[in-house]
C-alpha cells in the first residue's frame, strides 16, 4: 500500500479514543509496517498519562520480529521529545532504529521539535501533512496556538435574526429536536459551558445534559463580576443542582466566604468597559483542564467573542419563525460601526435538518 493508506489506517486508529479521555493530549494513531508491507504493529493514545501511540505500536511489533531496523513508522502526529507524563517517543524510535517515519501534522506545542531530533540522527522523515488529522485534532491545535479553549459558540435564532423577544423569552426558539441535538452531541462533548450570570437568571437554566431522560452533570463557567448568583433571592436558580462530579466557576474580581459545594471563584481581570479579559480567561480555563467550551449566551458576549477572534465554531439552529418587532433581541448587537467591506467571513462546515429547524455550523476564516 502507498504512504497515504497506512497513514489513513493510523488515523482510523486515533479516532477510536474518547476525546474526554485523553485531554488535553491530542488524537494520535500510529501504524509498523515491515520491508514487505505488512502491518506488524498498530496503536493509539488512549488515556491521559498513559502510553503514546507510538508506544503501543512498537511494542506490538517487536511481539512479531525484534529487529526494527527496515520497518516504517506512520504516525498521525509528530513524535515528541520532551518528557511529560511519559518518556519521549523519540527515545523510543532511536532505541529499536526505526529508519523511516512517516507522519501526518507537525505537533504545535512549542516543546515538541520529534522530527528535527530524528533527522539529527539519520531517521528519514516523510511529511503527509492531511487537513483530515488536523481537523481531528482542533481542539489540541486551539489550546496550544491561541492559548485558550475550543470554543463553539450556539445560538437559536428566528429565521430574521431574533433570538428572544422584547421581555426577554426565549424558550423556546427552537424545536424539541434541535434541543436534543444540543445536549447529546455539543453539551456532551464540551467540557463545560461558559454563560453568563444574566443570562442563567433570566433563563433559571441548569446547563446539564439531559438524554433519553437522564441527567448528567456538566461543568459551567458563569461571568459573574458582581457574584450575583451568590445573592440569597438566586439560590433557587437549578443551576444549583448538586454536584459530585462537576463544578461551577464563578469569573470574578470580587471574593466571597462559604461557597456552596463544588462552586469556586476564579479571579480574572475585567477592563474598564467591565468586559472581562479573555487573553487572561483562556490561560486560566486551560488551567482547569477545559479544552473544548461550549458557549451559551447573549448577544452582547457573543459579538465580544467573535470580534475579539475568540471563538472556533458558530452553530447557529434556525427555526421557521419571525418575530416582527425591532425591540426584540437580536442574534448579535454591537454599537461599533461596521461596514459591509469589514464583515466577519464564515466558512459553512456542516448543515442538518432538525424537524423544521435547520442547523448551520460555521468556522471562522
Amino acid at each position: 500500500m502507498p504512504h497515504l493508506d497506512y497513514l489513513n489506517q493510523a488515523f482510523q486508529l486515533a479516532n477510536q479514543a474518547n476525546a474526554k479521555q485523553i485531554r488535553p493530549n491530542p488524537f494520535v494513531g500510529a501504524v509498523v509496517v515491515d520491508e514487505n508491507g505488512v502491518v506488524i504493529g498498530e496503536g493509539f493514545h488512549q488515556q491521559y498519562g498513559g502510553a503514546h501511540a507510538e508506544v503501543f505500536a512498537i511494542n506490538a511489533a517487536l511481539q512479531k520480529m525484534n529487529d526494527l531496523s527496515k520497518t516504517t513508522l506512520y504516525v498521525t502526529l509528530e513524535p515528541c521529545s520532551h518528557f511529560g507524563k511519559t518518556p519521549p517517543c523519540t527515545n523510543l524510535i532511536l532505541q529499536y532504529k526505526i529508519p523511516r517515519i512517516v507522519i501526518g501534522s507537525r505537533d504545535p506545542n512549542p516543546k515538541v521539535s520529534g522530527i528535527d531530533l530524528l533527522k539529527q540522527n539519520g531517521v528519514e522523515i516523510i511529511e503527509m501533512i492531511l487537513p483530515a488529522i488536523e481537523k481531528m485534532n482542533a481542539v489540541f491545535f486551539a489550546n496550544q496556538i491561541k492559548r485558550r479553549p475550543f470554543i463553539q459558540l450556539k445560538m437559536a435564532t428566528t429565521i430574521n435574526g431574533k433570538i428572544a423577544d422584547r421581555l426577554g423569552n426565549s424558550q423556546w426558539i427552537s424545536n424539541t429536536a434541535s434541543r436534543e441535538y444540543v445536549h447529546t452531541i455539543l453539551r456532551d462533548s464540551a467540557d463545560a459551558i461558559l454563560s453568563t450570570a444574566k443570562n442563567i437568571i433570566q433563563d433559571k437554566a441548569s446547563l446539564n445534559i439531559r438524554i433519553d431522560e437522564t441527567i448528567k452533570e456538566l461543568s459551567v463557567v458563569v461571568i459573574d463580576r458582581d457574584l450575583d448568583l451568590l445573592k440569597p433571592e438566586h439560590q433557587s436558580v437549578p443551576i444549583f443542582y448538586e454536584r459530585m462530579n462537576s463544578k461551577m466557576y464563578l469569573l470574578s474580581n470580587k471574593t466571597a466566604n462559604d461557597l456552596p459545594k463544588n462552586v469556586e471563584i476564579i479571579n480574572v481581570l475585567f477592563d474598564e468597559k467591565n468586559q472581562i479579559k479573555l487573553e487572561d480567561l483562556g490561560e486560566k480555563l486551560l488551567q482547569l483542564n477545559l479544552c473544548k467550551v461550549l458557549i451559551e449566551a447573549g448577544s452582547k458576549l457573543s459579538s465580544y467573542l467573535i470580534e475579539n477572534n475568540w471563538a472556533d465554531e458558530l452553530i447557529v439552529f434556525i427555526a421557521p419563525k419571525l418575530i416582527m418587532d425591532q425591540q426584540a433581541i437580536n442574534v448579535f448587537e454591537n454599537d461599533t460601526e461596521q461596514l459591509l467591506i469589514a464583515a466577519t467571513n464564515l466558512q459553512l462546515e456542516e448543515t442538518k435538518l432538525l424537524g423544521y429547524d435547520v442547523m448551520l455550523r460555521y468556522t471562522f476564516k
